[in-house]
């Protein structure tokens, strides 16, 4: 099995909102507030390339299977998001390799880290991230709550 990632075409964006859509889909009710990527759509997807960002999806046999969006910060920091992989495919790498696309535009395009948000309840995400590198850099509460729902994460794209 040999998953490909690139950079989305236009034309893939129809499917990559798709796959963000069933990824996401599987926290409902695990998760509240309820996700805001039950919202994208090809054209909210489509505005990423206008601010400097990019989406990128994983082919499986010709077929998207997966996808993730970064977006440029103002701080310098390179923002991941939306991280998607078919519920049918999980547990084979499509994640990593996502997240190493997003880490490779990062440095190719002279940003200093990746940052990303993670809900408190997805402790799978969250070990997976750290086996990757991220580190915890703070916690917050979506509005209305009182206590943290999320974590903030970055990864340095600066050698030691």
């Amino acid at each position: 099995m040999a998953v490909r990632v690139a950079a989305a075409a236009p034309r893939d964006l129809f499917e990559a909102a798709a796959v963000i859509h069933r990824a996401f889909a599987t926290l409902t009710g695990r998760i509240d507030p309820p996700s805001a990527a039950m919202n994208e759509t090809p054209e909210t997807l489509a505005a990423r390339f206008d601010r400097g960002g990019a989406v990128f999806v994983a082919r499986l046999d010709g077929e998207i299977v997966g996808a993730v969006c970064a977006d440029p910060k103002a701080d310098g920091s390179l923002y991941l998001d939306r991280l998607a992989v078919d519920p049918a495919l999980t547990g084979k790498g499509i994640a990593r390799a996502l997240i190493e696309a997003v880490e490779a535009f990062g440095l190719a395009q002279d940003h200093d880290r990746v940052t990303l948000g993670v809900r408190l309840l997805l402790t799978d995400n969250i070990a997976l991230f750290r086996h990757l590198g991220y580190a915890e850099t703070g916690r917050k509460a979506h509005p209305g709550f009182s206590e943290p729902t999320s974590m903030d994460m970055a990864k340095s794209m600066r050698p030691a």
